[in-house]
């Protein structure tokens, strides 16, 4: 898990610097905001597995559906597996996230 270093914590307000994989941080940033040519880049940086490794985290569950299932489609993910993300954003109504 690749750690965020002490002297960027102050750029990193929104969580907790020492409890979140940076990998994951940049693959969901990239994957919910990025441009073509940014997303072809964490793809070829991390690889299909550590993608799918973050999609079925519980990292994911702030990806919009239409995100979630454009991966599901280009990495061969099982409606099963990506059930259990659905689930976590479905449990609180109020907030789809």
């Amino acid at each position: 898990m690749a750690k965020i270093p002490k002297e960027w914590h102050k750029y990193f307000w929104e969580v907790d610097p020492e409890k979140v994989d940076l990998a994951y941080y940049v693959i969901g940033r990239v994957l919910d905001r990025g441009n073509f040519d940014a997303v072809r880049q964490v793809r070829r940086y991390y690889g299909d597995p550590r993608l799918k490794e973050f999609l079925l985290s519980s990292y994911a569950r702030g990806l919009s559906k239409r995100i979630m299932r454009f991966w599901q489609v280009i990495l061969d993910l099982s409606p099963e597996e990506c059930e259990r993300i659905s689930s976590i954003r479905n449990k609180n109504p109020l907030w789809p996230y």
